[in-house]
């Protein structure tokens, strides 16, 4: 629509509504500050609504000062390494075994992998649980 061919009667009509917008929302202003100044201020915010699901995925910002490096991934370098090491650690400690933390710490693998590891690989090589969590050649 062009500007030349807008009436000035209808120019006043949309003036005067404007005017009109213009005091209700001052009105409506007024009101919500007296709505806020009569409600007590320490009520509780409402709480969001429950996801249903897995929950989104955070990214936090790592420190500015501290510089974060991430652990290079072990690799042993080939198939059946893992075996050798623990087999090698069961074989030094002799009949009193060695526990899966000092292997995990000696070996600089998960305690979980090596827990696995002796429940399936264990079995066939002939490992023998003398204790919760301790093993030894049999």
């Amino acid at each position: 629509m062009e500007i030349s061919k807008i009436s000035t009667a209808t120019l006043r009509n949309v003036l005067r509504l404007a005017e009109k917008r213009d005091a209700l929302v001052a009105k409506i202003e007024k009101l919500e500050k007296t709505i806020n100044s009569a409600a007590p201020s320490k009520a509780k915010p409402e709480a969001p609504a429950k996801r249903r699901g897995r929950p989104a995925k955070v990214v936090a910002a790592a420190p500015a000062k501290k510089a974060v490096v991430a652990k290079a991934a072990k690799s042993s370098g080939r198939r059946g390494a893992v075996k050798e090491q623990i087999i090698a650690a069961l074989k030094a400690a002799g009949s009193k075994g060695v526990s899966v933390k000092d292997l995990a710490s000696k070996l600089d693998i998960k305690a979980g992998n090596i827990h696995v590891w002796f429940a399936t690989t264990g079995k066939t090589v002939g490992v023998a649980k003398v204790a919760p969590g301790v093993y030894r050649l049999a």
